[in-house]
């Protein structure tokens, strides 16, 4: 089980470096985007001297995927990578799709989790029953998105967004972005473990 670890969560939104150690949780939220390798790397360093805390082998590091940026997802990709080797850490990642629908995990229901990225809207839909079988996120059709008996899940930044008013939908949840939710991902195995790369939206 992962219990100590650095979060480098820099996409471009709700960008901001966190620690938990000793189950406790330690979040630096970032003002601008960082990307430049020294940047990230020294805020990262300040972030570890402002709590007096010392990354050790009892350390992983999670990094956010996307999506978002890709100059921010590869540069924390860098970064980590250059600290992993150094300290002998593991790397994992996750994603705001996830993230955001964690809190239904237990509902044991499939669930539809929303993001928006260059002015279009993705969805993952995610079977809380089976989470050995989570599928690529796909790009919204709002034609032909028949969705309306699931629960749908979008971040509170989008709430004024006029198209989620259009279309025949029961279940909506607005959810607010939580770090403390990748808590949720891993008790439940839902973190990434192999070939970490920025998440690609087609």
């Amino acid at each position: 089980m992962i219990k100590n670890f650095l979060i480098i969560n820099c996409t471009g939104k709700n960008d901001s470096i966190g620690l938990k150690f000793n189950n406790k949780y330690f979040i630096n939220k970032l003002q601008t985007n960082l990307y430049k390798n020294e940047i990230l790397t020294q805020t990262i360093l300040d972030t570890l001297k402002k709590y007096k805390i010392e990354i050790d082998g009892s350390f992983s590091i999670l990094i956010n995927t996307g999506p978002g940026s890709f100059s921010g997802i590869r540069i924390s990709l860098a970064v980590a990578k250059g600290i992993a080797l150094v300290k002998n850490l593991k790397i994992f990642g996750y994603n705001y799709f996830l993230l955001n629908a964690a809190n239904e995990i237990k509902s044991k229901e499939k669930v539809i989790s929303i993001q928006k990225t260059r002015n279009f809207y993705y969805f993952l839909e995610v079977n809380f029953k089976n989470l050995n079988n989570i599928l690529h996120p796909k790009k919204i059709d709002f034609k032909k998105f028949n969705k309306k008996d699931l629960t749908i899940i979008i971040p509170k930044e989008l709430k004024n967004d006029q198209i989620f008013s259009k279309i025949n939908i029961k279940k909506l949840k607005y959810v607010e972005f939580n770090l403390k939710n990748i808590d949720i991902l891993i008790e439940n195995n839902l973190l990434e473990n192999k070939l970490i790369k920025p998440l690609y939206l087609s």
